[in-house]
């Protein structure tokens, strides 16, 4: 009896089965569509928008320094603006305004009445009435400067949301200042306390 010989027949077992558990093989890349991907497989796409808030000195404010009127030739206010860090307070503008002009403000014939070593203690606002508290008095010279001093300071704060008027006190004591008509009062002051001080 003789025995089959098996090899060719193993061999092609073999093939068969490789052929069925192999992957069909590409030309080249295909596209595929976000439907045939799983779920978890996909990348998700988000745009994100940045913003960058600066701080600093944003507010524009007017404070009033003093100069000469060319029609007139007399000496009244003009305002000239600053800028402070929100949010404004009449503090902060007082505190532009006693810093003086700038070198270029002088050049052109800005000055101020105001004294540089008097320093602002505070200044609270109660029933649109500010109350400038001061380290010492800040107005020097003659009479008619001490007014436009005052003035100077009236205007600016006024000039501020939400002031009306404007008290004085040195140390926490009330003061009596002069008004434009040269008498004093220590009642509240405004625009209208100044008449000849008033810019044009």
């Amino acid at each position: 009896m003789r025995l089959r010989p098996v090899t060719s027949v193993a061999v092609l077992a073999v093939l068969v089965l490789a052929a069925a558990c192999s992957a069909p093989l590409d030309s080249g890349p295909r596209t595929l569509r976000a439907a045939g991907i799983p779920s978890d497989l996909r990348g998700t796409t988000s745009t994100t928008t940045t913003t960058i808030v600066t701080t600093g000195e944003s507010e524009e404010v007017t404070v009033y320094f003093i100069r000469q009127d060319p029609a007139s030739g007399a000496d009244r206010l003009v305002a000239v603006k600053r800028r402070v860090t929100p949010p404004v307070s009449v503090e902060k503008v007082l505190q532009k305004l006693f810093a003086g002009p700038t070198q270029e403000e002088r050049l052109d014939g800005m000055r101020t009445g105001i004294s540089p070593d008097s320093t602002i203690l505070g200044a609270p606002i109660e029933a649109k009435i500010t109350t400038v508290n001061l380290s010492r008095n800040f107005a020097f010279g003659a009479p008619p400067e001490q007014i436009k001093a005052f003035a100077q300071v009236v205007f600016t704060a006024v000039d501020v949301a939400g002031v009306t008027g404007v008290l004085f006190a040195v140390n926490g004591h009330r003061e009596e200042v002069p008004q434009g008509d040269g008498s004093s009062t220590s009642a509240p002051l405004g625009p209208a306390s100044y008449p000849l001080e008033t810019p044009r």
